[in-house]
């Protein structure tokens, strides 16, 4: 069973082990982070100093991945650039690469837009953004209800946008 609980700083290690794998680091995290960059880029998340929330997810008590959800007008250029400012944004990896291909990801990120991120900010419309050639995230956001909407460009990198709405 997929359960969800905040970051904290404990899982700061841990983080910095998974934003190193070669799959995470492909698509999410391109330049390397050392635990006191974890710290500094996670600690005001977890602080509460940062208009986001931010989660582990776990399968029967492992911790095997990240998600993090923020209202999209709460960051205004981040909204600027994907063209949206209502709903909620998600961003997720599986930073555990044994459990990679095996469905987690579908599962963490149903039940997470669902049961923790558009609850929490009282919304019913999420947004997701992928890398073009991120095929397997493509298809995990589609598995769960997300249908693409345009491209936009952010830090050079074209993205596609997919959108969900309960």
């Amino acid at each position: 069973m997929i359960t969800f609980r905040p970051l904290t700083a404990a899982d700061f290690p841990m983080l910095t082990l998974w934003l190193a794998e070669p799959h995470v680091r492909k698509f999410v995290q391109k330049t390397p982070m050392s635990l006191e960059d974890v710290t500094a880029k996670y600690g005001p998340r977890v602080r509460g100093e940062q208009p986001l929330v931010c989660h582990v997810a776990s399968d029967d008590g492992a911790p095997f991945g990240y998600l993090q959800a923020y209202r999209n007008r709460d960051w205004p250029d981040y909204a600027q650039v994907m063209g949206h400012d209502d709903g909620v944004s998600l961003d997720l990896h599986i930073g555990d690469p044994t459990l990679v291909g095996k469905g987690l990801g579908r599962a963490m990120l149903g039940g997470y837009v669902s049961g923790v991120a558009l609850p929490h900010y009282a919304e019913r419309r999420a947004y997701i953004a992928h890398d073009l050639d991120n095929a397997a995230a493509l298809a995990c956001s589609r598995s769960v209800g997300f249908r693409p909407l345009e491209q936009f460009l952010e830090d050079g990198e074209v993205k596609q946008l997919l959108r969900l709405e309960l």
